[in-house]
């Protein structure tokens, strides 16, 4: 089987991908930003890689050994950096990718696996939501697929993963849901926007990883995606697993739009810029960002899972 090293290993995803990789008899290692003391992390060696400072030849000394690598590291939308959003989502997301395609071909890589977020895809979609545009989470996503796929050139096959809201939860990680768990615990009555979106589960995610790792066509973007849910839908399935009923009270847009003005507001006064335009970002939370996925459920051989289980985790993985 083929050697793994996956970036970012200490996160949720490579959490539950690096498991299912070893059920598979991969070899794997992990690779992570910050020293440590440790030598092993789930019984996989552990290596300290840092794509912004390292030279060519160190980064090269931990390629020569794999011939795929999973890029799950960068930052999330939910960052709020106090330097210029731009600047710092373009130094987490772009910069360590390019540099793995750069050193990558010059050691004989074969693949690098992206795992990149959909709202690229509803940015190719929606143009006249302009998100690479107003938000620069967004923008630093694009440029990660379009100039990692250059610096790669003909040598590296790039696939880059385009993934939905996640639910599932690993050990000593809080999910980044146990807000909303927390508000929909607390409150009879819950107020959200209209709107939707897609979602899957973890392990399903781990698996389309693997189907990455191991298709042998196109190298591509793929969407990933194992259900769409209104966001009423969801708040009742973690409702449910909160064992719990709650009425859902869906808010006028006009409303919404002035609270999140005034989060964002609050945001410029305390110095730091979100990722997402808030006040634009509620034309995309409050319509149907839904995804068709057979084609990838086929070719990357993963499928809808129980997504009431993984957000029955998630609750539980929140502390409820």
């Amino acid at each position: 089987m083929k050697s793994v090293l996956v970036v970012g290993g200490k996160g949720f995803i490579a959490y539950h991908l690096i498991k299912l990789l070893k059920e598979r008899n991969y070899q794997v290692s992990v690779a992570t930003r910050k020293q440590s003391l440790e030598k092993e992390y789930l019984d996989c060696p552990l290596v300290y890689l840092d794509l912004a400072n390292f030279s060519d030849e160190r980064i090269s000394n931990v390629l020569e050994t794999v011939e795929v690598v999973v890029f799950a590291g960068g930052a999330d939308d939910r960052t709020m950096p106090t330097e210029p959003a731009a600047s710092f989502f373009y130094k987490e997301n772009v910069l360590p990718c390019v540099r793995l395609a750069e050193v990558g071909q010059l050691v004989g890589l074969e693949k690098l696996i992206i795992l990149g977020s959909y709202f690229t895809y509803f940015n190719r979609m929606r143009p006249e939501w302009k998100m690479a545009e107003y938000h620069p989470y967004v923008r630093s996503r694009v440029l990660q697929q379009e100039d990692t796929i250059k610096a790669a050139g003909d040598r590296i096959k790039i696939e880059v993963l385009e993934l939905p809201y996640i639910f599932g939860s690993s050990p000593e990680k809080t999910p980044l849901w146990k807000p909303l768990v927390k508000y929909i615990d607390t409150l009879p009555v819950i107020f959200y926007t209209k709107g939707g979106t897609a979602m899957i589960g973890v392990d399903e995610v781990a698996k389309s990883i693997i189907g990455a790792i191991e298709y042998k066509g196109r190298e591509g973007i793929w969407q990933i995606s194992a259900e769409n849910k209104s966001w009423t839908e969801m708040i009742q399935l973690i409702s449910s697993a909160l064992g719990k009923k709650r009425k859902v009270i869906l808010v006028p847009t006009p409303i919404v739009r002035f609270f999140s003005w005034l989060t964002k507001a609050y945001f410029e006064l305390s110095g730091k810029q979100s990722g997402l335009d808030i006040d634009r970002f509620i034309t995309t939370q409050t319509n149907l960002t839904y995804m068709e996925t057979e084609e990838s459920m086929r070719l990357l051989d993963y499928g809808r899972g129980d997504l009431k289980r993984s957000i029955e985790e998630t609750v539980k993985g929140s502390g409820y």
